[in-house]
């Protein structure tokens, strides 16, 4: 961007979805981690996979059909499944005596970082279908009443619940993860279905509740025939070219004064002129990108984007 931001994905595993065609017409120099199944003409290219992801493929090369019976197969996953919970937990607990001045107890923020993402990242992959059954249930148990369940505090939009130690502990590694890739001037894309909740709770929802925003709605595309056809109009390119120069303008604008960021029109008013009239695609398609003022009671107060529609109405995680 033409001042200098960088905007950087949050988590730092980010699997693929179809409305992502929609990133590149915005942010085509966004950094990502690591991005499983992402399609390889995107401008994009994903960290490398720490060692330990690939060693379920190799410890596989040596067996031959019949060798792994499905049931003793099975007992073995959930074994070794509980084991790997339980010896991530201990190194998590144990993260800060890392600090300590020895060596050989040196644990590798990427590799914590790449089991718990691993964990969330598949979560979320079955999220999709439990957010499928919840709509069955709902059907079934319509006439039934829900049973109540204890509030923790209303913030606009927002749903779900993260455990607070376990959100700053994915913030703190996704950020050491990426630190290296990072500029003097950056702010973290919040993509992940639960990434709205986990920045809220960092920010200390639910009693905190002055999140001062700006939504912008953009048009976008969900599938690469659309997305070629967006890129090949030249006309719309500057377009998109001068709000992204306005976005750069409006992040400034925030870290100095986030009071001013609310009442601030400008690029809401510009989609609206430019980039809506001129959207080739029909019918119009609209995610919501919102702008948040920075922290200022935090070490680093930058401002944050989040696209509110990665997220709505999920299940806790």
């Amino acid at each position: 961007m033409k001042a200098g931001w960088q905007i950087v994905a949050f988590p730092v595993i980010l699997p693929w979805r179809e409305e992502f065609w929609t990133l590149p017409l915005y942010f085509p120099d966004l950094k990502i981690g690591v991005a499983p199944d992402w399609p390889s003409n995107l401008p994009y290219q994903g960290l490398p996979l720490p060692p330990e992801a690939q060693a379920p493929g190799r410890e596989l090369k040596g067996l031959h059909p019949g060798d792994l019976k499905q049931w003793q197969a099975f007992k073995e996953y959930q074994q070794t499944q509980n084991e790997s919970e339980d010896d991530l937990i201990k190194a998590i607990r144990q993260y800060e005596a890392a600090a300590t001045p020895k060596p050989e107890s040196h644990l590798d923020p990427w590799h914590l970082a790449w089991q718990l993402e691993k964990m969330q990242a598949d979560q979320e992959a079955r999220l999709v279908r439990v957010d499928q059954g919840q709509e069955w249930l709902a059907e079934i148990l319509a006439p039934e009443p829900w049973e109540e369940r204890q509030s923790l505090g209303q913030v606009p939009g927002i749903d779900e619940m993260v455990d607070p130690e376990l959100a700053k502990l994915r913030y703190l590694l996704w950020k050491r993860v990426m630190e290296p890739h990072l500029q003097d001037l950056w702010t973290p894309l919040l993509l992940g279905r639960t990434a709205r909740s986990i920045f809220l709770t960092l920010r200390g929802w639910p009693q905190w509740t002055g999140l001062r925003s700006l939504p912008v709605s953009l048009p976008g595309c969900r599938g690469e025939a659309e997305w070629a056809a967006i890129m090949g109009d030249a006309s719309l390119g500057k377009h998109l070219a001068e709000f992204r120069e306005l976005l750069s303008s409006t992040l400034t604008r925030a870290a100095a004064d986030d009071a001013a960021l609310t009442a601030s029109r400008e690029l809401p008013d510009f989609v609206e002129k430019y980039l809506v009239p001129h959207w080739p695609l029909d019918p119009l398609w609209h995610w919501t990108l919102e702008i948040w003022g920075p922290d200022r009671e935090a070490e680093e107060a930058e401002p944050v984007l989040c696209w509110t529609g990665a997220g709505a109405g999920v299940l806790p995680g």
